[in-house]
């Protein structure tokens, strides 16, 4: 089991529950099991280091000395670990993955976005003064969720990007395979998923097996299939793409139907940021990671110490 330092992280923690999460003094003792004005000490201390300034900084990498192991581990480029939530965990998430979005990106940069409610709240957070001139590129069709007009206007997740917009025009599924090639072979599809392929960054959702997936919710696929799928060994997906605990591609039927970026693409594109935590996607993420599908995980600590166990460490 890797050693955590948690007398080193107990101050970005304590930052992190108090100005990200919302939790208040007394909630934030009883989660870290100090008393409450410890709890007070320790945010004035925060403040006064400069740890809390417009986002929240850790010593080292990030938030949590977990990450060096975690990086090294699974031979990632990098990765943000945030305390574990009390509450929602996808809220926090979109935080995060928001913070380091707005700390990576320069200027006029092309960011490529997957589907899900993780995705959908990373936008919504994005903080769009910097970097400047954002652009974004949809890596799916059938994505028009984040793009619903509210009053005649675009959604305030889209509306606040300065740069160009770039959709597939496309549904997430052709009612058929040869729909899909002939959607697939179209300029107009075939220009943007070139185009996403060159993106600076990419972030996407890791979906895992259970009812509750945002691929099952938003009826892109059925119960039954998932059952299917999970009887032939499978345990998460990107994009819709499902493969294995040791990251292989399962041989799919629907994945012939699906419009966008495929996952061979994706483990050659440039900065891939996977989002996701909880038990119930651990071996999601895990066979994400040996697939090589990303590069940068953002996840929280819980989920962290679940891989690592699982990796044997």
């Amino acid at each position: 089991m890797t050693q955590l330092h948690f007398k080193d992280n107990l101050l970005t923690k304590v930052a992190w529950y108090y100005y990200k999460d919302g939790l208040t003094q007394n909630e934030i003792a009883g989660i870290l099991n100090i008393s409450r004005n410890k709890v007070v000490r320790l945010l004035e201390k925060a403040r006064v280091e400069g740890i809390v300034q417009f986002n929240i900084k850790g010593s080292g990498l990030h938030c949590l000395g977990i990450e060096r192991d975690f990086i090294r581990t699974f031979q990632l480029t990098d990765a943000f670990i945030i305390p574990t939530p009390k509450g929602n965990v996808s809220d926090s998430l979109g935080k995060a993955a928001a913070q380091y979005l707005e700390n990576h990106l320069p200027s006029n940069a092309l960011l490529g976005i997957g589907w899900g409610e993780t995705v959908s709240k990373t936008l919504h957070d994005l903080n769009l003064d910097c970097p400047a001139n954002l652009s974004i590129v949809t890596l799916t069709g059938g994505v028009n969720y984040y793009f619903q007009r509210q009053g005649g206007q675009m959604s305030q997740s889209i509306a606040k990007f300065k740069g160009q917009i770039h959709i597939i025009p496309s549904p997430f599924l052709g009612s058929t395979d040869e729909m899909s090639q002939s959607i697939l072979s179209e300029p107009a599809v075939k220009d943007i998923l070139h185009l996403a392929a060159l993106a600076n960054a990419t972030i996407v959702g890791i979906g895992g097996l259970s009812s509750e997936a945002t691929i099952i919710k938003e009826e892109k696929m059925t119960l039954g299939e998932m059952a299917f799928i999970r009887n032939n060994n499978g345990v998460g997906d990107i994009l819709g793409q499902f493969y294995d605990c040791s990251g292989k591609i399962l041989n799919l039927p629907h994945h012939k139907r699906l419009i966008g970026v495929s996952l061979d693409v994706l483990r050659k594109m440039k900065h891939v940021i996977g989002v996701a935590a909880g038990q119930q996607k651990v071996d999601a993420i895990y066979g994400a990671m040996k697939g090589k599908y990303i590069r940068t995980l953002i996840t929280d600590e819980e989920t962290a110490i679940s891989l690592l166990q699982k990796e044997g460490k």
